[in-house]
């Protein structure tokens, strides 16, 4: 989707001619017309009772008439955009159907987009400075890594889909193309802009991941730097198969004052392995940042605890762990290297440390499997939490039915408490976690959680129900942790600049039916 955002009010001629300017949708009377796509148009509404603007994406009707499951992914978009609560992602204000019309009610954000914007500075020979250029695509990677960890993955990453308002802010919108990797698919067809997009989506979308966003970002980046995208062509097909088997062509072989580490990099975000990418969005900018010596704020180092017997339960985690050694290691082949070499050293290392991940893997999972680490059954539970931000970990080997948990500050039902089935899918898998926070104070993900299986961000920070809500508040120096209306643990509270963990064991689940031997 192209969006266009401008600051006039007035309606011309032409639109007029538009059947649904003037009409009311929702809360929102459309106004003007501000831009339009293959499948859906934008236009300019108010919301008279606010007096609040807004933008509203309206579906085409030719195109639902034609695409029966065009209504369920514009609900979709709607859905898991109105959970992603990030400064540099575009704000939902409502979505509704009327009269067959299906449209979606978004901040009006006044400005440019990041395409238009780069159109023209070509036009005038310029290019967009470095510096400003970073700062852009550093938001835009903040943005890309909360809707990961959310599970959302974008797969429409383009110039066009970067709105810029007039203080340079970047807003990533059109999440028409979203995948919710824990619980959607998509069928065997490629969606997105061929010239962006990753070759494992060009191949089918639902083999879209994290990392091919991370790939379309690294497309734009190419293209700021270098002056056009990495591969263009007279159809997009064409482009599409450059992008799955032709390499990338050297950055530097079309702009010479891209840095040779900056080169680097951006071929690494543009490999055909999606495995062989930076981890992160914004690992990726930091990278290019670093290779242009712009500096990068250095985050204070976290000391790796030791691990406690929470955190060594789950045999997932040695297992995965043990895994990746196992792939990148080799073993030496008899009497082909000489004795006392470094070669011959560096193979007996390698062997010991096979012996040693197998004999650690067999012993935690003998020792600790279905149980927490003081040998009670049940899935071994870790809360952490500190002011602004609680993350709860399932360190057990079996997924958790979060949906009759509650967590209760004071009274049950006063408004501060946090039920599970506000957890995706009512469910938290083994090693992994669910994390609520203040809006604008999340921090990084404590070790312990290999995944986020849900987030959310909160605005109140009376709703935070892991807070004191004053130091001499008695009622409010523990929360209760509940489950089926029983209290399983109780937990302290924190104040200001203080952190605590709170450890218990999940009730055994009830056990699955084992059938009869034959």
């Amino acid at each position: 989707m192209t969006k266009k955002a401008s600051t006039t009010t007035s309606v011309d001629t032409s639109q007029s001619k538009d059947p649904l300017i003037g009409k009311q949708l929702g809360d929102y009377r459309l106004t003007s017309v501000l831009a339009t796509g293959g499948m859906a148009r934008i236009y300019k509404a108010m919301d008279y009772k606010l007096q609040r603007q807004a933008a509203i994406k309206v579906l085409a009707q030719d195109e639902v008439d034609s695409d029966q499951t065009l209504t369920k992914r514009f609900q979709r978009e709607a859905r898991a955009v109105a959970q992603l609560e990030h400064d540099n992602i575009i704000t939902i204000y409502q979505y509704g159907e009327h009269e067959g019309v299906y449209f979606l009610a978004m901040k009006l954000v006044k400005g440019k987009d990041l395409a238009q914007e780069l159109k023209r500075l070509k036009k005038s020979g310029h290019k967009l400075d470095v510096k400003r250029a970073l700062r852009i695509m550093e938001q835009v990677a903040s943005a890309l890594d909360y809707a990961h960890a959310a599970e959302v993955v974008h797969r429409d990453i383009k110039p066009s889909n970067i709105l810029l308002d007039d203080d340079d802010k970047a807003i990533l919108t059109d999440f028409g193309l979203v995948l919710r990797t824990s619980v959607e698919t998509t069928m065997g067809t490629a969606f997105g802009t061929p010239r962006y997009i990753a070759p494992e989506q060009a191949i089918s979308s639902n083999k879209a991941l994290p990392q091919s966003d991370i790939y379309s970002l690294a497309v734009i980046m190419y293209e700021i730097l270098a002056g056009e995208t990495p591969f263009n062509g007279e159809s997009p097909m064409e482009i599409a198969l450059s992008h799955i088997s032709d390499p990338v062509p050297a950055p530097r072989t079309k702009n010479k004052d891209i840095p040779e580490s900056v080169e680097r990099e951006l071929l690494k975000a543009l490999e055909k392995e999606p495995e062989k990418r930076h981890k992160s969005a914004s690992d990726f900018i930091k990278a290019i940042k670093k290779g242009y010596g712009i500096g990068v704020e250095a985050k204070a180092a976290v000391p790796v605890p030791s691990p406690s017997p929470t955190q060594m339960t789950s045999p997932s985690i040695v297992s995965e762990s043990s895994k990746a050694l196992l792939e990148n290691w080799t073993l030496p082949k008899a009497q082909t290297t000489p004795k006392g070499t470094t070669s011959g050293k560096r193979s007996r290392i390698r062997l010991l440390l096979f012996l040693l991940v197998i004999v650690s893997s067999v012993g935690a999972f003998l020792v600790l499997n279905g149980r927490g680490g003081s040998g009670v059954p049940g899935a071994p539970i870790t809360l952490m939490y500190n002011e602004f931000n609680f993350t709860m970990f399932n360190g057990g080997d079996y997924d958790l039915n979060v949906f009759e948990l509650n967590l209760v500050r004071g009274v049950n039902g006063g408004g501060d408490d946090f039920s599970g089935d506000r957890v995706r899918g009512d469910t938290l898998p083994s090693t992994i976690c669910f994390r609520v926070s203040l809006q604008g104070k999340q921090n990084d993900a404590p070790p312990q959680c290999t995944k986020i299986q849900s987030a959310e961000l909160l605005t109140n920070q009376s709703l935070l129900f892991w807070r004191k809500e004053t130091d001499s508040d008695a009622v409010a120096s523990t929360f209760e942790v509940q489950y089926k209306g029983q209290v399983i643990a109780r937990c302290n509270t924190v104040g200001r600049g203080e952190d605590a963990e709170c450890r218990f064991n999940w009730p055994v689940p009830p056990p699955t039916a084992t059938p009869p031997e034959s």
